[in-house]
């Protein structure tokens, strides 16, 4: 017990990126991993029927949240650098599309289910590579040093 606190206490951790940047990364993180948690149970027990909320979504609202969703979901899509966050946007994008088509193009009922699966474990793979770029980011800009230790120095 003694040498692991021994061993905590001679190792120091700095983060080249300021503290605003990544509470709001912690805080993303956070969230996704919450979203994508969320996804996941609604496909184990079944709950990703679109059908399901026809009642609740039948009006302007929703269908300016499925459009401004795509929307920027491809405006992001083009404007990160890196391969893996276009193909994670373009999937939420493409996701946001089809529920779109699905509620206001009156898509046969038959589809509905099976898109709706197929809109989950799209949106399920988007989430686990946004995580995985975050943690990118995070192993970029956290560093772990030994400092010096004065008390070998000393003798």
């Amino acid at each position: 017990m003694n040498q692991k606190t021994s061993w905590w206490r001679s190792w120091e951790i700095t983060v080249d990126s300021d503290w605003i940047m990544t509470i709001g990364m912690v805080l993303l993180f956070a969230f996704i991993a919450f979203l994508l948690g969320w996804s996941i149970r609604d496909l184990l027990f079944d709950k990703v029927d679109y059908r399901a909320l026809q009642g609740a979504r039948r009006g302007w609202f929703d269908a300016l949240t499925y459009v401004l969703g795509a929307v920027y979901s491809f405006v992001f899509a083009y404007s990160f650098p890196g391969k893996h966050l276009k193909v994670a946007f373009s999937l939420l994008a493409t996701e946001y599309a089809v529920r779109f088509a699905i509620e206001y193009l009156h898509i046969g009922a038959s589809v509905h289910h099976s898109a709706a699966v197929a809109g989950s474990i799209a949106r399920q793979v988007a989430f686990a590579i946004i995580l995985v770029a975050i943690i990118q980011w995070f192993r970029s800009v956290v560093r772990w040093f030994s400092p010096p230790n004065p008390e070998v120095s000393g003798s």
